[in-house]
């Protein structure tokens, strides 16, 4: 029978790289509460490089002839009562300096105003969940999708185009400049992810490429997903998405309606697809589980439906493209759109917490 050892009596050196790979200081005041020996172990005025590198503000190259632009990251975080952990809140902040955050939409990144200008440690749990990056200053480029892998950055322009640039500083400049990923098969793409350590494309064609850090090229890396939508108008977007550890893809449908004579475009629905590693061919997801997708403007990711308030099993919470901050759910078993400024429904309850 293996002897069993306290958490506090765990070596200061394991203490301190576990300290050391925390997503923000907010999970590096929890280790410290722990015991006393964790305490002494991790130092808040430590500079963690790990987590240091992943959540701070790095100034990119400029693209074409203006200045240069700045990759910003943003964190999502599971907020719940300490005394009641079973249910929480999703919420989305941006540092705005070494002790001061900023609240965003969850599915945005428009900054929200909080009725609290501090959030009670004591009486809230905080832990990030996930992450997202935006290039911001960059005029001749708007990035709709991008992601850091160690050094580099990619990004998917509202071209379609996948651009990558060095983030880190050389002396004369020349690793930084930003270059183009294409292939002669596959110019165009529509989002981008990191997976399992790996840099994966969606390209137009619902096909994913795989980017080789060692080349910076791009290879094909599965079949296109089904193209037959004759019962929709048309496949407006397809994202890339992490599962239960696989990696899926979502295609979304919307339909032009007439609404005071003018042409409205809404979305009708969604189909996902995953990969049958035996026939070699995407296969449609017909129900998440527990499971639902948060389809932000610059990420998807999946939650457990039953970890947050009113969040629905089994959906896909989104916005429109001219009103990010609307927040609609469709149910894919139901194949129906419940928008929250038509419900009164609670299941929107998850990006509303009382501070807000």
């Amino acid at each position: 029978m293996s002897k069993s050892v306290e958490w506090s009596g765990l070596p200061e050196e394991l203490v301190d790289e576990i300290a050391g790979r925390l997503f923000s200081k907010v999970e590096l005041h929890r280790v410290r509460s722990i015991c006393k020996p964790w305490r002494s172990a991790s130092s808040i005025h430590k500079r963690y490089p790990k987590r240091h590198d992943r959540n701070r503000v790095r100034v990119l190259s400029p693209l074409s002839n203006i200045n240069s632009c700045l990759l910003s990251p943003a964190a999502f975080f599971r907020v719940f009562l300490s005394s009641c952990r079973n249910k929480g809140w999703l919420i989305k902040t941006q540092d705005v300096s070494e002790t001061r955050k900023k609240l965003l939409h969850p599915l945005s990144r428009v900054p929200m105003d909080s009725s609290q200008q501090t959030l009670d440690l004591l009486e809230y749990t905080v832990t990030e969940i996930h992450q997202s990056y935006d290039v911001t200053k960059s005029i001749s480029y708007n990035f709709a999708r991008v992601v850091l892998m160690d050094k580099f950055v990619f990004g998917v322009n509202d071209k379609k185009e996948i651009w990558w640039c060095n983030s880190e500083e050389s002396n004369d400049g020349s690793n930084n400049v930003w270059t183009r990923v294409s292939d002669e098969e596959a110019e165009y793409f529509s989002d981008i992810i990191v997976h399992k350590g790996q840099i994966y494309a969606l390209d137009l064609n619902s096909a994913i490429w795989w980017i080789s850090l060692s080349e910076l090229k791009i290879f094909q890396y599965g079949p296109s997903t089904p193209m037959d939508y004759y019962e929709f108008d048309d496949c407006k977007d397809k994202r890339l998405v992490e599962f239960c550890g696989e990696l899926c893809i979502i295609h979304r449908f919307c339909k032009t309606f007439r609404v005071r004579r003018v042409n409205v475009e809404r979305t009708i629905g969604f189909k996902v697809y995953k990969m049958d590693m035996e026939l070699v061919e995407w296969v449609e997801v017909k129900s998440l589980g527990d499971n639902a997708f948060v389809m932000a403007t610059d990420s998807c990711f999946s939650v457990v439906a039953s970890d947050y308030y009113g969040c629905l099993e089994d959906a896909i919470y989104f916005t429109e493209k001219k009103d990010v901050n609307n927040v609609s759910v469709f149910k894919l078993g139901q194949g129906c759109v419940t928008k929250l400024v038509e419900s009164f429904e609670n299941c929107f309850h998850m990006f509303y917490p009382p501070f807000v």
